[in-house]
């Protein structure tokens, strides 16, 4: 009797067994839904332009490479088009037949292009994003996005809908850098780099060289440009300029609020980062001391920027203190066989010294001056050390900024001397 059950409960356990595994292999199906690589449209980068057709500028129907008006031109509710969006898709899998053409290259270079850049006009972002879905075979995915290069027309009207639609992306991440570029944004895209396969990866690698060259934004992300705007600063995004193969940041763009108000230069971007202790690393050029022609350079190997508010009675100005450090690099136009005495370093630091003080205040007379655009946060830096204060000077910030004093006061020190080749 006992061998009897012990026998049935066995039989009850492989059974069950049994349809566990019958279970399993139902639910196991497989990727019935998979898509290989080579169906996805992996979306590198974004440019946004003006509307272009119609305008004689831009691709025109009949250009090699350029898609028709129509395919364009999408139906629309507005009165027009606001916006040229181009994607630029890597080209994953060349097809059989393109290949043995040689097709796909630019009309120079002979060689297949390593990237599709589909532009549509609309009024938007939603709107084009589903319509160049009915341009292509591959399903769009923005979670790779690199860049959002935006042109300078489109930037002067504002960059708050463009930026908060893109942060609020289901698949954007809010680290994508964004770029100003003056004309075509899209031109950017269409660069055919030289060590790069694609110009979103090699324009996004540029601006990580911030830690090497101060005249470089520091960081221009799509979150950091939004928090700017919400907080109504002042700000500046990068500038880009390219030809056919190679893009260089430029400058900057200077915002006022979300408005592009105008350009910053190289020297600028130095100055700011100076001021607000952003700088990384660079190079500082001086005249040779002495009435002798001949230029000295030193490397920076560390900078700090302080900025201090002062309040005296219902006044308020800002010292602002640079203290750097570095090494003698070199001199250009003359030659010396000995060795750098401490006398002549420290005429080397004051003219290093004098370089620097003057650069920064060039600069902060062109942002007060010229365009009222607080880029170094001052208004920041009084609304947390100065609470009270800044209550009672808040509204009309915009207009005390421009005549607001800055003491600037700036101290190199190098910290090694070398030996004069």
């Amino acid at each position: 009797m006992g061998g009897y059950k012990k026998e049935e409960r066995q039989t009850k356990v492989k059974r069950a067994i049994h349809i566990m595994i019958i279970m399993s292999l139902l639910l196991c199906t497989g990727c019935w839904d998979k898509k290989e690589i080579e169906q996805w449209g992996y979306v590198l980068g974004i440019a946004v332009d003006p509307p272009t057709l119609g305008k004689g500028t831009g691709s025109k129907e009949g250009e090699e490479g350029a898609a028709p008006a129509g395919f364009r031109q999408m139906d629309i509710s507005a009165d027009k088009p606001t916006y040229d969006m181009t994607i630029q898709l890597p080209i994953i899998k060349e097809s059989p037949s393109l290949a043995a053409s040689g097709g796909g290259g630019g009309p120079e270079s002979g060689s297949p292009s390593k990237t599709w850049q589909i532009t549509q006009t609309g009024d938007t972002f939603l709107s084009m994003e589903r319509e160049i879905e009915s341009r292509t075979s591959l399903t769009l995915f923005y979670g790779h996005l690199q860049v959002l290069v935006i042109s300078d027309s489109v930037a002067r009207d504002g960059l708050d809908k463009i930026a908060d639609f893109f942060l609020r992306h289901r698949e954007i991440r809010p680290k994508v850098d964004i770029y100003i570029a003056e004309g075509s944004a899209k031109k950017i895209l269409d660069v055919s780099p030289k060590i790069e396969d694609h110009s979103a990866t090699y324009l996004k690698q540029l601006l990580m060289n911030s830690d090497r060259s101060s005249r470089i934004v520091h960081k221009a992300d799509l979150r950091a440009t939004m928090n700017f705007i919400r907080a109504g600063n002042d700000f500046v995004l990068p500038k880009v300029e390219a030809n056919k193969e190679e893009i260089k940041i430029k400058g900057g763009a200077i915002f006022k609020k979300a408005k592009m108000v105008g350009w910053a230069d190289e020297m600028d971007i130095e100055s700011i980062n100076f001021i607000r202790d952003l700088y990384r690393g660079g190079v500082i050029v001086g005249d040779r001391p002495g009435d002798e022609p001949g230029l000295i350079s030193m490397e920076v190997t560390k900078s700090k920027g302080k900025i201090k508010p002062i309040i005296t009675g219902d006044q308020v100005s800002f010292d602002i203190f640079i203290k750097i450090q570095g090494e003698y690099d070199g001199q250009i136009g003359f030659l010396s066989d000995k060795q750098a005495d401490k006398a002549y370093m420290d005429k080397c630091e004051k003219e290093f010294t004098k370089v620097v003080r003057e650069q920064c205040n060039r600069t902060i007379k062109k942002m007060q001056e010229e365009y009222k655009a607080d880029v170094f946060q001052l208004n920041k830096i009084l609304r947390t050390s100065k609470p009270a204060y800044w209550e009672e000077i808040k509204e009309d910030w915009d207009e005390i900024y421009p005549d607001v004093k800055i003491n600037l006061d700036v101290e190199v020190k190098l910290k090694q001397l070398g030996n004069f080749k």
